[in-house]
This record gives C-alpha cells, structure tokens and sequence, in this order.
C-alpha cells in the first residue's frame, strides 16, 4: 500500500505534537507516589509533589518527603508526616495540627486555636495572620 508523501508527514507531524505535549504536560509534575483526593480527604504521598489543592473542608494528609503543598480554603484538620515537607494551610478553628517527622515548615492560618500535635525535631510551624 502506497501513502501520499503529504499525509504520512501530517501524521507524523500531529505524532510529534503529541508526543511533545504529553511530555510538557508531565513535566509539570515531577513528584512521585499517590495522590489521592475524595470528598473526606485530599492525600498526598510519595516524594517531590508541587500542588494546590482546595480543601473545601476535607481532611488534609502529606506523607512522604521534599513536598511543596498549599491547600486553598478551610480543611479540616492537617496530618503531616516524613521529612522536609512544605505546606500552607487555613484550619477549622476547632481543627487539628498533626506534624511528625523531621524538618517540615507549615505555614497556618484560622480563626482560633486548632489543636497541635507536634513530634519529631526541627519543624518550623509559623501562624500567618488572617488576611
């Protein structure tokens, strides 16, 4: 079978394209291992994540390490664990703060107290001012 000269360099030409696109689209994310989001929890864990994610009341969880995650709107309560994680986060006023591990920086805002729970060594946990 015999292909016109002009169609097999389309097809090649949109493979390309395809091709290109695919990878710029995963070179957005570089990190590796799950992510889970339903309507209780957004679960984040493996190595590498950079996301935002709305919270929209649910429940927060990073596991893992070297992530860079902002949760956008109020969750519930926030579960950190592993190491050098970096998270920002607006809490329920009667949520929680869950952090273990080592070097974790959470940055965290809400209209009262949520309870902490803080274990492991060199965290830097900073309340930011409510804007």
């Amino acid at each position: 079978m015999l292909f016109n000269t002009n169609f097999v360099r389309a097809v090649g030409v949109v493979f390309a394209a395809g091709v290109s696109l695919h990878s710029a689209a995963m070179a957005q994310e570089k990190g590796v291992g799950a992510i889970s989001v339903t309507r209780e929890v957004i679960e984040v864990s493996g190595n590498g994540h950079q996301r935002t994610f709305p919270c929209n009341g649910r429940k927060a969880v990073v596991e893992g390490s070297d992530h860079v995650i902002t949760f956008t709107g109020v969750c519930a309560s926030l579960d950190v664990s592993g190491g050098n994680n970096s998270v920002t986060v607006q809490l329920a006023p009667q949520g929680s703060l869950t952090v273990a591990g080592a070097d974790h920086k959470v940055r965290w805002q809400s209209t009262g107290e949520p309870n902490q729970d803080l274990s492991g060594g060199k965290h830097q946990i900073v309340k930011l001012p409510l804007k």
